[in-house]
C-alpha cells in the first residue's frame, strides 16, 4: 500500500513539474502605478424662450423666461435676431435694457464659462409697431 502511494505521488510530481517550470517569474517593483484616462465631451448649447407668440401692444410685453444651457468651457453668447419692424424697440434681460437697431441682430448675453441659467425677457415696443419676429440663438465661444 505504501509503495502505491509513493508511486502515485512520484507520478503527480513529474506531471506537475513541467507546468510549474513554465510559469514566468513576475515581480512587482512598486506598489503604485499610474493609469491615464481621457475622453471627449461634445459642446452642447441650447437657448429657448417660453413664449412662442405674443400680442403686439405698445409698452412692455413679457416673452417669458430665456432658458440657456451651454457646456462650452470658453463660454457662450446669446443673440436676438429680429425683423426690421422691431429696430426701434428695446429688449429687457433681467432688468437690463438693450436697444434694438437696424442691424437685425444684437448680443443680449455673454458668459465667459459654461453655465445653466434662466433669465426674464421683456420686449419694450414703441408706439406704432404692429408686428414683428424675434428669435434667439446661442453660440459657443
Amino acid at each position: 500500500m505504501n509503495k502505491s502511494f509513493y508511486l502515485g505521488l512520484a507520478a503527480l510530481t513529474m506531471l506537475s513539474a513541467p507546468a510549474t517550470g513554465n510559469v514566468p517569474n513576475v515581480e512587482i517593483a512598486s506598489s503604485t502605478f499610474t493609469l491615464g484616462i481621457s475622453g471627449f465631451v461634445p459642446v452642447i448649447c441650447r437657448a429657448s424662450v417660453g413664449a412662442s407668440m405674443v400680442a403686439p401692444e405698445q409698452g412692455q410685453v413679457s416673452l417669458g423666461s430665456l432658458k440657456e444651457f451651454c457646456n462650452s468651457p470658453n463660454g457662450y453668447a446669446i443673440h436676438a435676431d429680429y425683423s426690421p419692424s422691431l429696430a426701434s424697440a428695446k429688449i429687457i434681460v433681467d432688468g437690463r435694457e438693450i436697444g434694438l437697431d437696424a442691424a437685425g441682430s444684437t448680443q443680449i448675453v455673454e458668459s465667459t464659462h459654461a453655465a445653466i441659467a434662466t433669465r426674464d425677457i421683456v420686449l419694450d415696443l414703441p408706439e406704432g409697431v404692429e408686428s414683428g419676429t424675434i428669435s434667439f440663438r446661442i453660440d459657443p465661444l
